[in-house]
């Protein structure tokens, strides 16, 4: 079995497509940074994280390594460090590829939507 995969970046976020199947990644963009070792994951739409909150119950399945009341730095379980932003931007270092990367990125963002997201 031959997989086809190839992405395109538009204004709505990544478009991956397998084997003719299209999945959207519509929570996050994601792009290279400067150093190329690291990826960059934005919100699509703005949110502003509870950092009071995370500092006092810490994310799931993921290590608290600094915390600031602009941002954190978290590591998860299989050694990504995450730098997570008041405003949800992300940094991922220390990723073995960018499919990994980007996974970290949207596990985190699940679970900051869930359980640490300010209400407007």
């Amino acid at each position: 079995m031959r997989l086809l995969v190839f992405g395109v970046i538009s204004a709505l976020g990544v478009v991956i497509q397998l084997n003719g199947i299209q999945h959207e990644e519509k929570q996050l963009f994601f792009r290279l940074c400067s150093d190329h070792l690291s990826i960059e994951a934005i919100p699509r739409r703005p949110i502003i994280v509870d950092f009071k909150r995370m500092k006092e119950h810490p994310i799931r399945d993921h290590e608290l390594l600094m915390w600031t009341p602009h941002f954190a730095v978290l590591k998860n379980q299989t050694g990504q460090e995450i730098t997570l932003r008041r405003n949800g931007r992300m940094v991922i270092r220390k990723a073995a590829s960018e499919t990994v990367a980007r996974n970290a990125a949207m596990e985190v963002m699940n679970l900051v939507l869930r359980d640490f997201k300010v209400s407007n």
